[in-house]
Formats: structure tokens, sequence, C-alpha cells
């Protein structure tokens, strides 16, 4: 039976694959050494990574090779990131059973409130919501000048991370510490990725809005301390949160304890993911002349003006020039004939 199933069963297409895998990477694809390898690789081994080859078989393959290894190498950033944001930040089970930290981090802060507001409907034919809208409240307390602004300068399309953190009761010494995995080791349990639609300060006053909303000249400093950031969730990584834990599905996005944020140069990665995405669902978009050169096939020259046929023999400049005179100016070391049709 298994056997009959899995030969006439419907194939799931690449690009179907594609658009249901969620952009931002979660705790089991991070530490998952089969998917992105530590720093600490010999080279004993062949690592299961997609390559980059010189041919291409089409242009719908050229673009999955590089989404696969943009977004592992994308992974393995945030993780270094997130490793680094655990160790600093220092938590620990308080008297209460909760999880309280002694350190700080300056790209992490505590999450005081997390909620969901909305979950809007799948579009047709989709499965997973169209939308899903939460309320992330934080505190900025702890920083002072530039460290501060930074986090008052968060703003619509910024990507931030939502950690759950759930420190082991008995504190391990170093020997067992170091056989221990990172998320084994500071108590990670989950970690969801989102983008900012809009902030808002204690006051309820919008933040950095570039839409038109906020007038400059109604424009005022944040007020108070606490900052609610509204935030989109992957709605692919919800829909398989659901899916695989079914009535459970709140202890995930209940237990969010620390907000993350990256350096805004290092952060684009879901744009570019996006990007790519967008051309593979999308018909030929590469004239036919450069097509055979970015597959890898044919003469690298032939993309050469001078190599392609059918050259134009008159080019109008439209308005590129004001006169004869500003023609013979701009070529100065060219003699410039006159033609009369």
């Amino acid at each position: 039976m298994e056997v009959l199933v899995s030969t006439f069963e419907k194939r799931l297409s690449q690009r179907d694959a594609i658009n249901a895998l969620p952009l931002y990477p979660n705790e089991q694809v991070m530490w998952d050494e089969s998917f992105v390898p530590s720093i600490n690789y010999t080279g004993e081994g062949c690592l299961a990574l997609p390559k980059l080859n010189l041919q291409f078989l089409t242009l719908h393959d050229y673009l999955l090779r590089n989404f696969n290894l943009f977004r592992l190498e994308s992974t393995y950033e945030i993780r270094e990131d997130i490793q680094d944001v655990l160790k600093r930040m220092g938590a620990y089970v308080n008297d209460e059973g909760g999880t309280s930290f002694r350190g700080w981090a300056r790209m992490a802060v505590p999450i005081k409130e997390f909620r969901i507001t909305e979950v809007k409907r799948p579009n047709i034919g989709e499965v997973k919501p169209s939308a899903c809208i939460a309320e992330v409240t934080f505190t900025v307390q702890k920083y002072k000048g530039s460290m501060r602004s930074e986090w008052d300068e968060l703003k619509e399309h910024d990507v931030l991370f939502l950690l759950s953190i759930q420190p082991p009761l008995r504190q391990s010494n170093n020997e067992e510490s170091n056989q221990l995995s990172i998320p084994e080791r500071f108590g990670l349990q989950y970690v969801r990725g989102c983008e900012v639609i809009e902030m808002r300060d204690e006051g309820g006053h919008l933040m950095n809005d570039f839409t038109g909303r906020v007038k400059r000249e109604e424009w005022k400093p944040p007020q108070g301390e606490l900052r609610t950031a509204v935030v989109a969730l992957d709605t692919a990584q919800y829909h398989m949160d659901i899916t695989s834990r079914g009535d459970n599905d709140d202890d995930i996005y209940s237990s969010f304890n620390v907000l993350m944020r990256r350096k805004p140069k290092e952060n684009n990665f879901k744009a570019i993911l996006e990007s790519i995405r967008d051309l593979m669902n999308e018909g030929y978009i590469v004239p036919g002349w450069l097509r055979d050169i970015i597959l890898g096939y044919g003469d690298p020259g032939a993309a050469q003006w001078k190599n392609m046929p059918n050259q134009l023999s008159v080019i109008d400049f439209k308005d590129t020039f004001l006169d004869a005179q500003h023609l013979k100016d701009s070529f100065e070391d060219y003699e410039v004939s006159t033609y009369c049709d």
C-alpha cells in the first residue's frame, strides 16, 4: 500500500514548497548540524550544503540554489547573534519559579507583555492565515543615551526576533556545559521572527511614522519608558505551530520573554529572500541574449553589444541633447558629421 501511495500521490512542486516555507529560521533549523554546521568544521567530511555550480539547468534552478544557500547563511549569522544575547542576559529561575535576568544586552530586552491581537482568514486557495498581528510591550528603562535611541528608532519593516527562555533549575559545571548544546545550556525553547508594523510609546502615540499619518509639526519625542511594537508574525510558521500542536499552540506564543533586534545593515535577509521567492513565482524575467550567460552556456562575449545581431543603425536620443552645439560639446574628442536623410 505504501509503494502504491508513494508512486501515484501528487508531488509537491518546488515552487509550492518554497512558498510554504517560513522565511524566518526557528530553533530547530538553527541548531541542526546537518543544515547549519558549526564554525569548528575540520574539513574531514563533505558538508551537505547546496552549491553554486558553473552551469544551471534553468533560471528557476539558479534562483532556488541561491535561495537555499542564502537562507542557510543568514541562519548561521542569526544563530551567532542569539548565542551572544543568551550569554549576556544571564537567565535564571527566580524564587517564584519564573525566569529572571541578572545581566543585560544591548540588542535584547525582556518582554513585559505579548499578545496576539488578530489572525485573519486564509486567502482563497491557501491554508495559512493571510496575516497574524501581535503586540509586544517592553521597557527601555535600563538604556540611556544612544542605546535608548537605537530602540526608539525601530520603524516599519524592521525585523525582530522573539525568544522563549526557560533556564534549567540546576546549573551545570563547565564540563557538563561543554557537552550540552546552546539551547540546552541556556534553556532556549523557541525562536520566532516578526516584522515591525508600527511603534508606539507609553502614551500610545505613533513613533517613526513615514506614511504621513503623523504630521511633521505634530511630532513629539517618545513619552515614558514603555514601548509597544505592533508586529506581523510569519503566517507560515504560525500555521505550522497550530497544526503540529493543536490546542497547545498558545504555549509557544505565550512563553516569549525576550525581544531581540539586530544591526540594520546585517538584518536585510527577509527582504532578499522575499525578492528571490517573488522572482521564482514569476515567468522569465531575463532577456534571451543574457539568459544563457547567467546559466553558464554559450559564449560569454555574445552579450557584448558589438557581437549582438540586429544592431540598430539609427538611435533616436529624444531630448538628450539640447541642440547641435550641445552634441558637439559632449563629444569633444570625436568628429561630429551632419547627415541628412
